[in-house]
């Protein structure tokens, strides 16, 4: 999601030593922390059982990744408090998800500082507990081989729903360089989640059929899994039963794929 940002914000000079750092600094911190410690996690979403320990360790590392992309926005001249950042964090870096909406770094910061304080501030975190009630360092359980986030009226893969995502949107411009990293924190850059998202914005005609594939097999909004290994219809969002929420594809027209595949292919007509 590229983001219009009022024209100080954006610098046409190098970029000053501090700020360089500071980007520098931020790539390192996920390059050797973030991505080795959310890569396994995954790894091990397919492979099987994830354990408590492992998700809150992931939840830690990203948690702790909006303190370093708050750096280089001070260093760059933004005017905001951390709580700022975190509360904007998934509707400026454009975290997906349906359910969950614009409030996954939020709720991962609320369990950070819930492992660390045992359970939450009411009157610091006074909007978080009017809205799933008090969060704890048991709020995250084990269950069947995941780990569930419970709250009122919550019920959820936190792995899945969660930190996936948000891990998703720091990881996904690959921050090759620092001025990739300064456009990512200013949030003026696009950011692509899904694998699919290129692949379906295709107009060469050899990616036809996984776009036909992709199409007929996709992912959930909220949980990332495909159809059959969705459970969000298992889960509970908002006090309401979930349920499998196809990611939809802005790029995607059925008979202009299908005349991609066979040019013998006519679209019906009324």
């Amino acid at each position: 999601m590229a983001m219009n940002l009022p024209p100080n914000t954006r610098r046409t000079t190098p970029i000053a030593e501090e700020l360089e750092r500071a980007c520098v600094d931020f790539g390192e911190y996920v390059h050797a922390i973030v991505e080795p410690a959310m890569d396994r996690l995954l790894a091990d979403m397919q492979r099987g059982p994830v354990s408590l320990h492992q998700v809150f360790g992931a939840n830690v590392f990203l948690a702790h990744a909006v303190d370093y992309l708050r750096a280089i926005r001070t260093a760059d001249g933004f005017k905001e408090t951390r709580t700022n950042l975190v509360q904007g964090f998934d509707e400026t870096f454009s975290v997906e998800g349906a359910r969950i909406g614009n409030r996954k770094f939020e709720l991962i910061d609320a369990i950070n500082n819930s492992l660390k304080h045992i359970s939450l501030d009411s009157d610091r975190y006074d909007h978080l507990v009017k809205k799933y009630g008090q969060i704890s360092f048991r709020s995250l359980a084990e269950e069947d081989g995941q780990v569930l986030c419970i709250l009122d009226g919550y019920r959820f893969d936190y792995a899945r729903v969660v930190l996936r995502p948000a891990y998703r949107a720091i990881a996904g411009m690959g921050h090759a360089s620092a001025e990739s990293i300064l456009n990512f924190a200013r949030g003026d850059a696009v950011v692509e989640h899904w694998v699919a998202d290129d692949l379906m914005s295709s107009s060469d005609p050899a990616d036809a059929i996984d776009q036909m594939i992709e199409h007929c097999n996709p992912a959930c909004e909220d949980c990332g899994e495909r159809e059959l290994e969705c459970k969000c219809a298992q889960f509970i969002y908002n006090g309401a039963e979930g349920k499998f929420v196809r990611t939809f594809h802005a790029h995607f027209d059925f008979d202009t794929v299908m005349s991609r595949i066979s040019g013998a292919y006519r679209p019906e007509r009324p």
